[in-house]
């Protein structure tokens, strides 16, 4: 009978009483769910296609504003247990607020060599004046634009410290686009030298569309590696904090050297190194595992739960103490949207494939033992 109920739901069939069984059947036992997402996985496999997803999502959401016998949360968990995939396909889960208690005000700070201060970046339009008082960028929301300019005096260096729980955009004055992942520092020119390299320094995560000049190479220097390209788009993820590093080519081609070992990339190949002096590791990867942050989506695939982890830190300036041992070796695959949704939302539907408890208190996620 009740996968009958399930599968009229899946169908936009069911009645909200037999919804109402439905959820309570599924809320009864952790053997109920599991069978609950055997079903859902068979039902995807055979019968849905994208527009049914956005339509079963949009029944979901009429079914939570209309029903009154069960709370708006409990609605919620089990819209999110229908809409997120175990190991198969893409489901989005959205929410329409950010809890703003768990993110510390810090802001995005411009460091100026040339006026030697440092300016707060503020969430509206604020141009970036030199010391002569003249508009070298403009600023809109979460991006900086500087002016197409080159220069033949001394180089003058810019710096941006990109806080965890934000992320921002940088178009330079060659007119390469940077986007900046949370927790980032990064160091450019103010204007590129019109001859020579133009060289920038990294330290956490960035998404590069460099301009192509076959006369001045652009070099990303990452400690004692550089990513060297003409005009290309790639990855590199290098945060300090962290002994593995990485760059993943997605257009044009990169050279990636150090003082021993170079490597040439081709779209689609990840170079992979630590902080210890051996050769670097290429191999053939998904590069939207790995540049879908950059549209504010984790996308995961068979991801360990310590990996994820340190992405939901990193994105909502959180601190997760994880002490359930089975939890951390867990793999979980979907996408989550840790722009539009809160960090309560993405564990509570981790909880769905592997159950766990946490508590929050201010930033810090504490994961019970169970």
């Amino acid at each position: 009978m009740i996968s009958n109920l399930i599968t009229k739901y899946l169908n936009n069939e069911a009645s909200e009483k037999e919804v109402e069984l439905i959820f309570k059947w599924i809320e009864a036992s952790n053997a109920n769910k599991k069978e609950f997402i055997a079903l859902k996985k068979t039902w995807v496999l055979t019968s849905v296609s994208a527009n049914t997803e956005k339509k079963d999502w949009q029944e979901v959401q009429k079914k939570i504003r209309s029903t009154k016998t069960f709370t708006y949360k409990k609605w919620l968990k089990y819209a999110a247990a229908i809409i997120i995939f175990i190991s198969i396909g893409k489901y989005y889960y959205h929410t329409s607020s950010v809890n703003n208690n768990l993110i510390e005000e810090n802001s995005i700070v411009l460091q100026t060599e040339d006026k030697d201060n440092s300016i707060k970046i503020k969430y509206d339009h604020e141009n970036i004046i030199n010391s002569s008082g003249q508009v070298i960028a403009e600023h809109n929301k979460d991006e900086i634009i500087y002016k197409k300019t080159s220069t033949t005096s001394p180089t003058l260096y810019h710096t941006l410290n990109i806080p965890l729980g934000k992320t921002f955009k940088v178009k330079l004055s060659d007119r390469t686009t940077v986007h900046l992942n949370s927790g980032t520092t990064f160091k450019y020119p103010k204007q590129f030298s019109t001859a020579g390299n133009r060289l920038v320094y990294l330290e956490g995560e960035a998404f590069f569309e460099v301009e192509k000049d076959a006369t001045r190479p652009f070099i990303v220097n990452i400690a004692d590696v550089d990513v060297k390209v003409l005009g290309t788009k790639f990855n590199i993820s290098a945060y300090s904090n962290t002994t593995n590093y990485s760059c993943v080519l997605v257009e044009g081609s990169v050279d990636v050297s150090n003082e021993n070992y170079n490597s040439l990339l081709i779209p689609n190949q990840k170079a992979s190194w630590n902080n210890e002096n051996i050769p670097f590791k290429i191999e053939e990867v998904n590069t939207d595992l790995y540049t879908s942050w950059v549209y504010g989506e984790y996308i995961l695939d068979a991801s360990h739960f310590s990996e994820i982890s340190k992405k939901l830190e990193r994105a909502f300036n959180v601190r997760i103490i994880n002490n359930n041992k089975l939890l951390e070796s867990q793999e979980f695959s979907g996408t989550i949207n840790f722009k539009s949704s809160t960090i309560e939302n993405i564990l509570d539907l981790l909880k769905f494939d592997t159950y766990f408890e946490y508590t929050i208190k201010d930033n810090q996620i504490i994961i019970s033992s169970n």
